[in-house]
């Protein structure tokens, strides 16, 4: 009797391990998708897309260089809604997300991608990023991003 009960602890051990791990994992891949639509927002141009990924408050900030916003707001009307309004055309996406998550708060590293046209230049380049995110009712949520663009290599660098 002792090693049938002993069994059954075990086996509920292991069962609730692997839901664990599941739930995890679950969690992992709804932080990738929140940034990836973030990405295509961003992309899109709409604001009001844009704003459905982040935590739209006082909370939410974003580093960007030396550039900073610390609140919703500020980022949406003095810094992105600007420069959105100046691209005539974005491509914009991120790559190598790797997410890392623990209760209700999870951050990622990743590289983005930009490529802009403007009225009178193209610019293109990636970057690195950090984002942090909440677990809200509505789902995950950006709180926090930081970039830091990648130098363009040398020609010397290339061969």
């Amino acid at each position: 009797m002792k090693a049938h009960s002993l069994n059954c602890i075990i086996s509920l051990v292991l069962i609730s391990a692997v839901c664990a791990q599941q739930n995890s994992d679950n969690q992992a891949t709804a932080v990738v998708e929140t940034l990836n639509k973030y990405a295509a927002a961003v992309q899109s141009k709409n604001l009001a897309e844009v704003e459905k990924y982040v935590v739209a408050t006082e909370a939410f900030s974003m580093f960007e260089g030396s550039h900073l916003n610390w609140d919703w707001a500020d980022y949406r009307d003095n810094h992105l809604g600007p420069e959105l309004k100046e691209f005539k055309s974005i491509q914009y996406s991120f790559h190598d997300i790797k997410p890392h998550v623990s209760g209700d708060m999870a951050y990622a590293t990743f590289k983005s991608h930009i490529a802009v046209k403007m009225e009178s230049r193209e610019v293109e380049g990636e970057s690195l990023v950090t984002a942090i995110l909440m677990k809200t009712a509505a789902g995950w949520k950006i709180q926090h991003i930081h970039t830091s663009r990648i130098p363009p290599k040398k020609p010397e660098d290339k061969k």
